[in-house]
């Protein structure tokens, strides 16, 4: 499945005094099996961005595409779209309302009009893929659980829905470092299963280490776009954006800037480790001449 957002454009309150341009003439597609990361400032347009996938917002000008198909057409499925397309906000678990954790992740299947067998199936796989499938766990209520624990719990409530793209903003703010780590290794397995990921962050080193590609917005329009080790190469520019590159790429950069032979191109802790390894080999080489 495919989602392609052609020269897309959304305003706030058009027509009006307080009208505002968020997204302007956004051209954009979202591949199969991709890890897409969306990255920019505060107010660059990401968010936005995000609730044109799945339909949430229609844009002001252009079109939103699902397989060729545009999604605001009339006649078109928007319940299957929801379907195909999940979209998890920001603090999700503030949307958390149900008395169990089990009735919460069943409120999407239910509104499918699915049989209670298939209903009570999707939460218990849902609940599975989240890390949530302990006994008892499902008949808690949720605000029993601890903040880590009630994220997941909400996550799972999109993931019973079967999507086949899934579309998060900022899905490990306001964690522990823990709970952060395991919110992005769950995503990571997701995608590692099949699903589609476009991740909205401010963390350019979990860019770097979880991203197959990198949209980076500016002002409401697509300032660079490429594999994550192509836009970190831009480092002045990220900076000018109000954005940071990975903190062993900013290593890499003190390094080089010390005249040591350290190698530009270093955005994960791994080839920092290999980069650091082979100069302290080199090292010992030279001093045992």
């Amino acid at each position: 499945m495919q989602v392609t957002l052609a020269h897309v454009t959304h305003t706030y309150q058009p027509n009006s005094p307080f009208q505002a341009t968020a997204i302007r003439d956004v051209n954009m597609e979202i591949r199969p099996g991709e890890f897409l990361a969306l990255i920019g400032h505060t107010g660059s347009g990401k968010s936005t961005l995000a609730q044109h996938i799945n339909g949430l917002l229609k844009p002001t000008a252009g079109k939103v595409l699902l397989d060729g198909q545009d999604i605001h057409e009339k006649g078109f499925d928007k319940k299957t779209l929801r379907q195909k397309v999940g979209l998890v906000f920001q603090y999700p678990e503030h949307q958390l309302f149900e008395e169990t954790v089990a009735k919460d992740v069943a409120f999407g299947p239910k509104n499918l009009g699915l049989n209670e067998k298939e209903i009570a199936e999707r939460v218990e796989e849902a609940l599975a893929r989240v890390g949530l499938g302990q006994p008892g766990i499902a008949q808690k209520s949720p605000f029993e659980l601890s903040g880590g624990q009630m994220r997941r719990a909400a996550m799972a409530g999109v993931l019973a829905m079967r999507p086949e793209i899934l579309v998060l903003d900022e899905p490990a703010a306001g964690l522990d470092p823990q709970s952060r780590e395991d919110m992005l290794q769950l995503i990571a397995g997701l995608h590692r299963q099949g699903t589609t990921v476009v991740m909205i962050s401010h963390s350019m080193d979990d860019v770097a280490r979880f991203a197959t590609r990198a949209v980076v917005m500016e002002h409401g329009t697509i300032a660079m776009e490429g594999a994550p080790e192509e836009i970190f190469r831009h480092a002045e520019r990220l900076e000018q954006m109000g954005l940071d590159v990975p903190s062993v790429c900013r290593l890499s950069l003190k390094l080089r800037a010390m005249g040591i032979d350290c190698p530009p191109d270093i955005f994960r802790e791994e080839q920092a480790e290999s980069a650091l390894l082979a100069l302290w080999k080199g090292g010992a080489a030279h001093g045992a001449e």
